[in-house]
């Protein structure tokens, strides 16, 4: 479980979150018909060789990366927007391919950020990609307060006028809009068949600089 905080405290709606989910979790493993997914974890004999597992992989225990407090609001927008919206790994930073290895640049934070190459299977390396996959429909973002989806809304006009948001521009009319409004019907109907002709190119067999000088000289 990762959190990122930004003050003093965690949030007390997202651990009850968790705890909740991980509570029905529980709920659905019990039940006399458990997901698919689940279904193995029913098996106390699977439970205790996967715990066995774990236990025996970390044996100083399980904990809870917390964060230093970030206290640059920007900075922390920009983390998180990083984090939510960017691979986990650019593919600037594949050095080396050969089918069976794959050799990677990352900064290593132990030894002061320092670029490091790190080399393993293939196999491997995409098992690790993975894992930063997010399932399917699985909410990376939630908003809160006025941003909250069931409220966003009802208080959008409000907050914009508190805001002084700038009023929003329409886009420009392209040459078939201008030319329908101005002559009253579509220049690219055809008055014979009714039907839509593709616009290719307009040719005008006078300059547009001789044509303004023209008008110019007769109406000075």
């Amino acid at each position: 479980v990762f959190f990122l905080r930004c003050s003093n405290f965690l949030d007390f709606d997202n651990l009850y979150w968790l705890i909740y989910c991980f509570s029905e979790t529980l709920k659905d493993i019990n039940s006399e018909t458990p997901d698919a997914e689940l279904k193995p974890f029913s098996d106390q004999g699977f439970m205790k060789v996967f715990f066995d597992d774990l236990l025996n992989q970390y044996q100083n225990g399980f904990y809870v990366n917390c964060t230093a407090e970030r206290v640059d609001l920007k900075l922390t927008a920009g983390y998180i927007g990083r984090y939510a919206r960017r691979p986990p790994l650019s593919e600037l930073r594949i050095k080396d391919y050969t089918g069976e290895m794959v050799t990677f640049e990352f900064k290593d934070y132990r030894d002061g950020e320092k670029k490091s190459l790190y080399t393993l299977r293939t196999v491997e390396f995409i098992r690790k990609l993975i894992r930063h996959i997010p399932p399917h429909y699985f909410n990376l973002i939630r908003h809160y307060g006025l941003m909250a989806s069931r409220v966003k809304g009802a208080y959008k006009a409000i907050t914009d006028k508190l805001l002084k948001q700038p009023p929003t521009l329409q886009a420009a009319q392209d040459w078939r809009e201008r030319q329908t409004a101005f002559r009253g019907k579509d220049p690219l109907v055809c008055t014979v068949c009714r039907k839509v002709m593709l616009f290719v190119s307009v040719y005008l067999p006078t300059p547009l600089s001789e044509i303004k000088a023209r008008l110019q000289a007769a109406f000075p």
